[in-house]
């Protein structure tokens, strides 16, 4: 199978973030209580983020958790699914951190994203590969809106503020790789289904 060429920017890229968000894990952790002052008017806005960043965390780790056991010869796929974990499980440890800092709870993860994983669960072969990625498009496509709409929101606390701009170009890498991937299967399916089978699980 033709593996697409993924920029290294594009993979290293993303994976040397997660450096960048253990140093908001340890600064979150030795911040203690020095911006207690802005919580009251912070706190909602950051329990509302650090929510929504854990519910995405949740799927794309799982989606990628479930790509890597039924992306079979897809190596591309399966690269950009170890990518994925990596990257999101470092934003998970940034989001648990600045939770525990700034006494936010995170909440239950969406009953809506854990059908979607039991849905994809059902898809063998080719046609999870394609529903993956095409997921994987739309879904970074969302988070990274998302997070690009807090941009700015909270001058006020440095370290959620850099959480917010540190994870933002690891969300437009995984979306590049992403339409890369997508881009490159739907030719190899019009050209030859085989150079896009995957093992059936």
């Amino acid at each position: 199978m033709r593996i697409p060429k993924l920029a290294p920017t594009m993979i290293f890229g993303a994976i040397a973030t997660i450096a960048v968000l253990g140093f908001l894990v340890a600064g979150a952790a030795l911040a203690g209580e020095s911006d207690s002052g802005n919580a009251a008017t912070t706190n909602s806005g950051i329990a509302r983020l650090l929510n929504k960043a854990n519910a995405i965390n949740y799927e794309e780790i799982q989606m990628a958790k479930m790509a890597q056991d039924k992306a079979g010869d897809n190596q591309a796929l399966l690269t950009f699914a170890k990518t994925m974990q990596a990257d999101h499980q470092a934003n998970e440890d940034a989001v648990t951190a600045l939770s525990n800092q700034k006494n936010v709870k995170i909440n239950p993860t969406p009953a809506s994203m854990s059908q979607k994983v039991e849905q994809m669960q059902n898809l063998k072969g080719a046609q999870f590969n394609g529903a993956m990625i095409n997921a994987e498009v739309q879904d970074h496509q969302k988070a990274l809106k998302f997070f690009e709409g807090e941009r700015g929101r909270f001058s006020s606390d440095p370290h959620v503020a850099l959480y917010v701009d540190e994870t933002i170009p690891v969300l437009r890498a995984h979306l590049q790789m992403a339409k890369a991937l997508q881009q490159h299967m739907g030719q190899a399916s019009n050209e030859n289904p085989e150079n896009n089978k995957s093992v059936s699980r």
